[in-house]
């Protein structure tokens, strides 16, 4: 190989070895890229709250009650005064009641007078079943019993209803037997009011409901075993032995796991998602591995071969210098 082929084929080598140096500089930064890109998935990873099921512990407390007659009585808070020898108390009072209840029958209601026997008052101008309605006030009496005094009896207190919302009239049974019955007003008011209109409205009677009640005590007393547990209260210089009851709120158990089964189903979607993303990134950065291998084969077969082709120039430059030196 003469001198200027030998020269030619450096140059081409050099351009050669230069390019693929410059290909695997290029695939270098692809691989950067993609490392940048899997680590940012990791991270990702790593930045997430992994769900943890709720304990039943957190939705479990210590119920404290005591009775009194038919009633029972469950303790809603308890606060030290500032005194700090006394209690504010809220506790609330539950049981059996005799107080208004739906009957679920209904009377025919029309229009006029039929005045009872027996019952004096304010007559309004509907009858029911027949029987004459009057306002439930102080005008209305019957067996010595005023409407105030025959309200507080039938309602208990039990309910938030007040006694002009309803009228009363007197039933009387096969038997003879009176007893009251009330109707809402709201329900008079949907009939048709012409002379010949009539309707039905349901009625309410006397009946056993489950009532509760709020209650509080500013000056209550607390009495405390050694473990700091409650044994007993004093309510208006009364004392009643606490019952303690562990109690759990299991609609709020179930609803908090369903939750977390959810987050849990998101938090595994997420995770497959980001190892899939992961796999990609992987097999990407795999390819252009082997594309970096193949081009430093190629680098090492250029640079041998320079390196053969640098001897022959080295040789080609000797011999002329010899011959102009001879």
């Amino acid at each position: 190989m003469g001198m200027a082929s030998s020269q030619a084929r450096f140059l081409q080598l050099t351009a050669r070895l230069n390019n693929t140096e410059f290909q695997g500089q290029q695939i270098n930064q692809q691989r950067t890229l993609l490392s940048n890109e899997s680590s940012q998935a990791y991270n990702s990873l790593l930045g997430m709250t992994v769900p943890t099921p709720p304990s039943t512990t957190d939705y479990t407390k210590t119920v404290y009650t005591f009775t009194q007659g038919t009633y029972e009585y469950t303790i809603d808070s308890v606060y030290p005064n500032p005194d700090n020898s006394t209690y504010t108390i809220n506790y609330i009072r539950s049981g059996n009641l005799i107080g208004l209840v739906d009957s679920n029958t209904s009377a025919t209601i029309r229009r006029g007078s039929n005045p009872t026997e027996g019952v004096s008052g304010d007559a309004s101008e509907w009858l029911a079943n027949g029987s004459q309605l009057y306002e439930v006030n102080a005008n209305f009496v019957h067996n010595g019993k005023t409407g105030e005094e025959l309200f507080q009896q039938m309602f208990n207190n039990t309910t938030d209803a007040e006694m002009s919302d309803y009228y009363v009239y007197i039933a009387t049974d096969a038997e003879g037997t009176e007893s009251y019955r009330f109707i809402a007003k709201e329900d008079i008011e949907a009939i048709d009011t012409s002379a010949t209109g009539s309707g039905l409205a349901n009625i309410w009677s006397q009946g056993t409901i489950n009532a509760s009640e709020q209650l509080t005590t500013d000056n209550g007393q607390v009495v405390f075993d050694t473990s700091g547990r409650m044994t007993a209260v004093v309510i208006e210089g009364q004392e009643y032995t606490l019952v303690a009851e562990t109690v759990t709120d299991n609609a709020a158990y179930e609803d908090a796991y369903n939750q977390y089964e959810y987050e849990k189903y998101q938090y595994n979607q997420y995770v497959a998602e980001v190892n899939a993303q992961i796999s990609i990134i992987q097999l990407q950065d795999k390819k252009l591995e082997l594309q970096l291998e193949q081009l430093d084969t190629e680098r090492t077969t250029i640079t041998t071969e320079i390196e053969a082709v640098q001897k022959v120039l080295t040789d080609n430059i000797d011999r002329t210098y010899k011959v102009f030196n001879g």
